[in-house]
């Protein structure tokens, strides 16, 4: 017997490019709901011929591992966001034009990383030898290797990278330049537009100190935690620079973005002398207004109280698309998720006790945002 009209499956007749072509111009949060329609939906969305044209959100993360019983010292890993399954990425990096042991990753923006690719030259006294940066799109496995800057041997910089697809696919890497006491002087700022470097005397102030504890590129803006002053921010141009201010008696914190707004984690101590993990979100960019959006305890997260920040847990990112936290906890490097809407923890899987800061989120992006360039 044929079924009544309003119970026939409609997409069951079209092909399955009809399909992707309908899918694709979806949002990613609802692809991730059509995943869960069918087995042949989940299959059609995970096809790596499709996987290209549909959108695409956090699917895992970079880190690196260190062990003196293994040679070379240094590997590097990947993990999907799930903890499961093959990994969506496999971080040889053997599209690059160093070995995979002389690639040390910096930074990830919006699917494109940056690297530091030493040459095969002796290192100085500092175990830093010669080096070139290199922006890489692990999807597509391509790099641009950028021009030398006025880094100088033995000096200490810390280098970001900048890139919104949905505004530009140029890119910028930015370095903070530091004096001996390590505060910072300037900035250089390398453009893939101009394919050059410019320096940019500091507007902060003196006795600015980077805080190394994340950094978010959002709305043109190159954002860094400072141990005294905030949160600094300048634009990629150079001639536009900010201070944001933070709480006063934080203890410890770190700084990452959510749904497009600054948010801001710290610990904070309940009345019975519990500490709990606070989430502010800086909701008026323009007043540096932060608003409480979400308190949870240590004993919530961990079952264990009084934790800090770096030494004992790390919020890795804030997934781009929900209110879902990511952490690394605990001698095993546990990474745990937490989902703020429905205050449930899972634990995803356990990393390795060798495994080392930071860890770098992953976005897929299948743009030939780099063909120019190489």
């Amino acid at each position: 017997m044929e079924d009544p009209p309003n119970r026939r499956n409609l997409a069951a007749g079209f092909t399955d490019d009809l399909l992707v072509e309908i899918l694709s111009r979806l949002p990613v949060r609802s692809l991730c709901r059509f995943k869960c329609v069918s087995r042949s939906w989940r299959n059609l969305i995970s096809d790596p011929v499709h996987r290209k044209k549909l959108p695409h959100t956090l699917t895992g993360f970079f880190y690196h591992s260190l062990s003196g019983e293994r040679f070379p010292r240094v590997a590097h890993h990947f993990t999907n966001v799930t903890g499961k399954g093959v990994p969506f990425i496999f971080p040889s990096f053997s599209f690059l034009p160093v070995p995979s042991d002389d690639v040390l990753l910096l930074d990830s923006c919006n699917g494109l990383l940056l690297c530091r690719c030493f040459e095969p030259d002796p290192r100085d006294s500092d175990g830093i030898g010669p080096f070139h940066y290199v922006v890489c799109n692990p999807a597509t496995e391509k790099w641009v290797m950028l021009p030398d800057g006025s880094w100088v041997a033995g000096e200490r910089r810390t280098a970001r990278l900048g890139f919104d697809p949905t505004v530009s696919l140029h890119f910028h890497v930015i370095e903070y330049v530091v004096d001996e006491n390590d505060c910072v002087t300037g900035v250089e700022i390398y453009s893939s537009r101009t394919a050059a470097w410019s320096f940019k005397e500091s507007e902060w102030g003196n006795d600015i100190m980077l805080h190394d504890r994340g950094s978010v590129f959002l709305n043109g803006f190159m954002h860094m935690l400072t141990y005294s002053h905030g949160i600094i921010a300048v634009n990629m141009n150079g001639n536009t620079w900010r201070t944001i201010p933070i709480l006063d008696d934080y203890d410890g914190g770190c700084i990452h973005q959510a749904q497009g707004r600054l948010c801001f984690f710290t610990n904070g101590v309940h009345s019975c002398h519990a500490v709990k993990l606070l989430v502010w979100i800086l909701e008026d960019y323009g007043t540096d207004e932060w608003v409480l959006k979400h308190t949870v305890s240590h004993m919530k997260l961990f079952r264990k109280n009084n934790l800090h920040f770096d030494l004992n847990f790390r919020v890795i990112t804030v997934h781009p698309q929900c209110n879902l936290i990511f952490f690394v906890f605990g001698w095993d490097k546990t990474l745990m998720a937490y989902e703020m809407d429905r205050k449930e923890v899972r634990v995803i899987r356990n990393l390795g006790h060798d495994c080392q800061d930071p860890y770098f989120p992953y976005i897929p992006l299948f743009s030939e945002a780099l063909a120019e360039e190489q």
